[in-house]
């Protein structure tokens, strides 16, 4: 009879731990940056880029509580009010505190039935922060928002105990006149540009690109006067051209023969739009990939179509003209071939519609319709017979007969 092997509870705990850590190192999710990770070049516009990041909100009193000790670092940093004051130590930050909340607009928790945002947490920074001195970047969020919010109560701490140095501020919803102030993208858009342009002031090279912009070359982009042209043309709807060519309606395999222009969208969705007349318009603008062009329906262009049909209880030829209108596209392409589409003629909204006249069919015609009808039913015999000996042929068990 085998002896049961007895551990020590530490060396159980310990063989516990090592075998966790050994399953954990060999999982697939487990990797190391070998020093191959793409380090951001310096003194290019793409590594002087400003950051303005939303990281949370806080809806009670506690959680903005817990958040402000996060930003002191337990009341060991200073932290900067709209009017520059500093506030430094545990004292003077508790007051600061009653300070900010004299209004009683952060509600403590369980105090309000539905709890909504009070404060907005906000994180600025720059790429290439060794240039950036922390009096001038603190200088520049001030009036960033500052200018953008003035009726918001706000304040600022910076942080440069990480690989990227960067300062808090965290922002009320409420301003002091009782309104209440919703941040978009649209707005944090407008902020890194004003954050950019105060540091410019102050004698630091920043950028507020966006994605559409960082495409555009390195020329485009230090040329403030043709950024501005493109901006511009970018508010008239200007999308980057990806794609285009003939295919099948919508990519689809029994789609009609039709034409495509592919274009990245502000959101940078890919839109496409399909008309057989883009394939001239294209052509005659020798549009590139890459360019930022802009489409639209200029006018409606009227044809016919004829269709001939026979009735058959009256042996009358019903012969109908369809009118419709076909889309006439323009081009306008950021550069070279810029025009204001928008002040084009309106057009109303022209839908088909349908002419027929009526013919009494001749002898002539009617045998000829007979004798198109009869063809149609031989050779549909034909085929259908064609079909039945070829199952019987391929059909193993036709010699074989059962009686009854």
């Amino acid at each position: 009879m085998s002896k049961k092997v007895k551990f020590d509870e530490d060396e159980l705990r310990a063989r516990r731990v090592f075998s966790k850590i050994e399953q954990n190192s060999k999982s697939s999710f487990v990797y190391r940056k070998k020093g191959n990770s793409k380090q951001l070049q310096k003194n290019t516009p793409r590594g002087k880029e400003v950051v303005i990041r939303i990281t949370g909100n806080s809806k009670t009193f506690e959680k903005w509580s817990d958040h402000f000790k996060y930003n002191t670092r337990n009341n060991e940093l200073e932290i900067y009010d709209q009017d520059s004051n500093m506030y430094e130590g545990k004292d003077e930050q508790n007051s600061f505190k009653d300070y900010y909340n004299f209004d009683l607009a952060i509600p403590r928790k369980n105090e309000n039935k539905k709890e909504i945002r009070e404060v907005l947490h906000f994180v600025f920074s720059m790429k290439e922060h060794e240039a950036t001195p922390k009096e001038k970047l603190l200088k520049a969020a001030l009036q960033t928002i500052t200018e953008k919010y003035p009726n918001n109560q706000a304040y600022f701490v910076y942080h440069s105990d990480t690989d990227n140095p960067h300062i808090h501020c965290d922002l009320k919803i409420k301003s002091i006149d009782g309104l209440r102030i919703d941040v978009k993208k649209t707005d944090l858009e407008n902020m890194r540009e004003i954050f950019a342009k105060h540091l410019n002031d102050l004698g630091i090279e920043a950028y507020a690109t966006r994605k559409w912009e960082r495409n555009l070359s390195q020329e485009k982009i230090l040329n403030p006067q043709k950024l501005k042209e493109v901006k511009s043309s970018m508010k008239n709807n200007h999308f980057e051209v990806i794609d285009f060519g003939k295919a099948n309606y919508k990519f689809a395999e029994n789609g009609k023969a039709s034409y495509f222009v592919s274009y990245l969208s502000s959101k940078d969705h890919v839109t496409t739009i399909w008309s057989k007349e883009l394939e001239k318009l294209v052509k005659s603008s020798d549009l590139k990939k890459g360019e930022f062009a802009k489409f639209k329906i200029i006018s409606k262009e009227p044809f016919e179509t004829v269709i001939k049909k026979v009735d058959k209880v009256t042996k009358k030829r019903m012969v109908y003209t369809r009118t419709s209108y076909k889309n006439i596209w323009d081009i306008s392409i950021i550069g070279r071939a810029e025009k204001d589409l928008d002040e084009t003629l309106k057009t109303e909204n022209r839908k088909n519609f349908y002419s027929y006249q009526e013919k009494y069919l001749s002898d002539l015609d009617i045998k000829n319709f007979e004798y198109m009808k009869i063809k149609r039913e031989k050779d549909n015999q034909i085929f259908s017979s064609e079909l039945n000996s070829k199952f019987k042929k391929e059909n193993k068990f036709n010699h074989l007969t059962f009686a009854r």
